[in-house]
């Protein structure tokens, strides 16, 4: 959730084995897991729904509108991942029984693709010598 997101990016400084690992692990997504964990107990706390929706949002676009913005091929998927993570908080904080089980596939289904794409950015940085996208198009 934004701004707590923000040391996600800085973290892609790491050798692309590592970016993998954190973006297929729970490292990323613990905070997630636990909104997941708490919504059904918090569900009929006033501020809550609200509070994710409006932070989950907030995340989703910003992180979005970021990736878009930016050349170097591990960032943009970083941000990609910052936006991904806003659109699982908006999932989680709806509170029902179907956003949680929607919110629990998505979290597997992310850790299953985004570890082959850092992977394979790893093989593109190798292979061509840069992750810069205006030089690879």
């Amino acid at each position: 959730i934004w701004p707590f997101s923000l040391w996600l990016p800085n973290a892609m400084a790491a050798p692309t084995p590592v970016s993998a690992y954190l973006h297929a692990a729970a490292m990323v997504k613990g905070g997630v897991y636990l909104i997941a964990r708490l919504a059904p107990g918090f569900a009929h706390i006033e501020p809550w729904r609200p509070l994710l929706l409006v932070l989950g949002t907030a995340t989703m676009l910003l992180g979005g509108w970021r990736a878009l913005r930016l050349h170097d091929l591990k960032l943009v998927l970083a941000y990609g991942t910052v936006s991904q993570l806003g659109f699982l908080t908006v999932l989680a904080g709806a509170g029902t029984y179907d956003t949680g089980l929607a919110t629990g596939v998505m979290i597997l289904a992310h850790a299953l693709f985004k570890a082959p794409l850092f992977l394979v950015t790893g093989v593109v940085d190798h292979a061509t010598g840069t992750r810069d996208l205006r030089s690879l198009s």
